[in-house]
């Protein structure tokens, strides 16, 4: 009778274990968590087929507003996606390798110079930046060792599990909803229909003098931030230890007096990155070989709109394709047809952002409900 007493109550607390368990999942994946673009792209690389990638793009905004994957597919035949998040720091760009790398055997991996041409270091422990991409990395080995090796003991346990950071985040609904709903609609339908693109239908007017027609000739360097400048170094030896064939660029900005020494650091990161054996492509300096324009082609100074993103992806299609070697994806079914439909969502895009910015409208737009319905009604 005791015997059957202990079974019946192990039963019953394992049951309440795990009912507690899958709750808190439930809360921190669709409720009490922080919703946003960052959240919705890196979810949308998770729902791509395991090794299915041709190539992956790394880096911050620039790389998501500067890069269409949908564009790109169209026009060479290769899958892409920009693994890409808001200010994201060296140590991020390293953990976005390393999952890179555990969910894709892509023929080439690009990244985007910016996390390592700051004058300071202070971005690496920018808690805002950082909760950009590890909140929303999935809790494996990559993740713990991250946590355990750059955040404060004090902080880990948040980091590692981000429901105790957003406990009180329920008091925002309803103004969370839309991006929560676009989010497991993303979920259930399986796929990104925009790739992880953003953008916004503004061309921008800037205040300052602009240099951007200097920089093909500018040949001088300043030194990177030191720290920065081991991370990167780290960064290339790890990339041997894998095998990676990757490239690293540097996407177009306008450039103003008080971001010309990026220009400079960036040459000299291109010196470094030569020294490893690696290529370094300088969208910035090579503005001229695919025609952008800094009157039209930019929403800010340092992002290029749908027509800066449409330049840049074709002339980074043919380096990619050409010069390194990418072969076109063989796509089969449901994949074939959720690519098609990538490509005809970025058209779709490409066309309603061209009448918006035609009128004056000014208007962001990434994957959410909002966006999507309006393209499916274009």
């Amino acid at each position: 009778m005791k015997r059957k007493l202990y079974i019946t109550r192990t039963v019953k607390l394992t049951c309440f274990l795990l009912a507690v368990i899958l709750t808190l999942s439930f809360l921190q994946a669709f409720l009490l968590r922080r919703f946003d673009q960052n959240s919705i792209r890196i979810e949308g690389y998770y729902l791509e087929e395991e090794n299915s990638l041709d190539v992956v793009l790394i880096g911050a905004s620039e790389v998501y507003t500067g890069f269409a994957a949908g564009k790109a597919y169209e026009r060479y035949g290769f899958t892409s996606y920009p693994y890409a998040t808001e200010s994201i720091t060296a140590d991020g760009v390293m953990l976005t390798l390393k999952e890179v790398l555990r969910t894709q055997t892509p023929q080439l991996v690009m990244i985007e110079l910016n996390p390592y041409l700051y004058s300071h270091d202070k971005n690496e422990k920018h808690e805002g930046h950082i909760r950009k991409l590890l909140d929303n990395v999935p809790l494996n080995g990559n993740k713990i060792e991250y946590i355990n090796e750059h955040t404060a003991d004090e902080d880990k346990m948040e980091y590692l599990f981000p429901l105790i950071k957003y406990h009180g985040l329920w008091t925002e609904y309803p103004k969370e909803g839309r991006r929560m709903v676009s989010s497991i609609k993303q979920r259930i339908r399986g796929t990104s229909y925009l790739k992880g693109f953003r953008t916004t239908t503004t061309i921008a007017k800037p205040e300052y003098p602009i240099y951007n027609d200097k920089l093909a000739a500018e040949n001088g360097t300043k030194p990177l931030n030191a720290n920065l400048e081991a991370k990167l170094k780290n960064l290339m030896d790890y990339c041997k230890s894998q095998n990676v064939n990757v490239v690293f660029f540097r996407t177009p900005h306008l450039v103003y007096k008080n971001t010309y020494d990026r220009v400079k650091r960036a040459n000299r990161a291109a010196e470094i990155i030569s020294s490893y054996g690696y290529d370094c492509i300088n969208l910035e300096r090579d503005i001229d070989k695919f025609g952008i324009d800094s009157k039209t082609d930019f929403y800010n100074y340092d992002h290029m709109n749908v027509y800066g993103a449409v330049k840049a992806t074709t002339y980074l299609g043919e380096l990619i394709t050409r010069k390194y070697g990418v072969k076109p994806s063989k796509l089969e079914g449901e994949q074939k047809k959720r690519w098609d439909n990538a490509a005809k969502c970025f058209n779709q895009l490409y066309a309603y952002c061209d009448d918006l910015i035609k009128r004056g409208k000014n208007i962001r737009l990434e994957e959410d409900i909002n966006t999507l319905k309006v393209l499916n009604n274009y």
